[in-house]
């Protein structure tokens, strides 16, 4: 009996510590969970002090050459191509006559009507003289005159369907693709060749919306290649696109005199403006959301305040900064991502 009493105590004991080690435990496991309160605790950071720097008034843009002009030559008539006298890398001029559509049965057609026009022309005189010694009614002429006038007109028709067979180059240029030849049938309105004209090419660039608004058309560009060193060739901006795309970008095309360049060649297009000599910047680093939501954190003390500011252009590492700051504030380049609108923040700026 006694050994029963000394066993149940011995087990409330263990039991007792148990249920004691556990409770402490699940002291520490909640005090753990507890989040850590480091509002007090400055997060390191790096600082830029927003200031003018000096800006450049050129802005270069990568292109290619295209044509400027191109034209495809077609039969306005349907028929077998008499002649058709363009090779590939021939050059032809304007209104330069190229080819023809086999004009003899409309030829025939018009030496007929002459036959036609002329036994008429007999007719209605001996009626004319006829109705003179009242020997054929004055109403006699009607219907002579009708067929006179009527195949007048067919020969017209005729003479001008000879003339569209003619087949004439619509620009000046070089004959790029040939898809016929003689003796071949021709339809019209099909590509019977085409031509490129390379006297004057034209760069297109895409211009950020910050830099449009200073291009103007006739405005000159300076256009470079790295195939002809040192070369310079003066354009003149032709076009501006009215509407940009989808990342505010608007097409540009700038025509240059072709001084030995090919079209496809890549080049660079530059643009000078008139600008400030200076402008505030910042690090395009110290933006934290990038340029499609520009803000920073500023130094305000020995904490932050989150400044949303209107961008420029991009120069170099830079970005310009058009409103939201002033020179001298202190900009966060580095640790932003560590700072919240509450934090304290230490500056550890590496020393020169």
């Amino acid at each position: 009996m006694k050994n029963n009493i000394i066993i149940a105590i011995i087990a409330i004991l263990l039991i007792g510590g148990m249920a004691y080690k556990l409770t402490q435990n699940k002291k520490i496991i909640t005090k753990n969970e507890q989040p850590v309160d480091r509002t007090n605790v400055p997060v390191s950071v790096t600082t830029f002090d927003a200031n003018y720097f000096p800006v450049s008034t050129d802005y270069a843009l990568p292109a290619v050459l295209d044509i400027n002009k191109s034209g495809i030559i077609t039969a306005t008539q349907p028929g077998k191509l008499a002649s058709f006298n363009v090779e590939i890398g021939s050059h032809v001029t304007k209104g330069q006559l190229i080819g023809k559509i086999d004009s003899r049965q409309r030829e025939i057609g018009i030496k007929s009507s002459d036959a036609t026009i002329k036994k008429l022309e007999a007719d209605l005189q001996r009626t004319k003289d006829l109705i003179e010694g009242d020997a054929a009614p004055a109403t006699a002429v009607n219907d002579l005159n009708y067929n006179l006038e009527t195949t007048k007109i067919q020969k017209e028709n005729m003479q001008q369907q000879i003339a569209d067979n003619n087949i004439y180059a619509p620009i000046s240029g070089i004959v790029v693709q040939k898809n016929a030849n003689a003796g071949e049938f021709a339809n019209p309105g099909t590509p019977l060749a085409s031509i490129m004209d390379v006297s004057v090419l034209k760069a297109i660039v895409y211009v950020s919306e910050t830099n449009v608004y200073d291009l103007k058309l006739g405005q000159s560009a300076q256009v470079t290649s790295s195939i002809f060193p040192g070369k310079l060739t003066k354009g003149i901006v032709k076009y501006i696109a009215p509407k940009g795309d989808e990342n505010h970008n608007y097409r540009v095309e700038v025509e240059i005199p072709n001084s030995g360049y090919k079209a496809g060649t890549y080049v660079n297009v530059k643009f000078s403006f008139k600008k400030p000599a200076e402008a505030l910047q910042i690090p395009k680093i110290a933006l934290v959301e990038g340029v499609k939501n520009p803000f920073v954190y500023v130094v305000n003390g020995n904490s932050i305040a989150v400044r949303k500011l209107e961008l420029g252009e991009e120069v170099g590492q830079n970005v310009v900064v058009k409103s939201g700051l002033t020179p001298g504030e202190k900009v966060v380049t580095s640790g932003q991502i560590n700072l919240t609108a509450s934090s304290k923040i230490s500056i550890v700026n590496p020393k020169n």
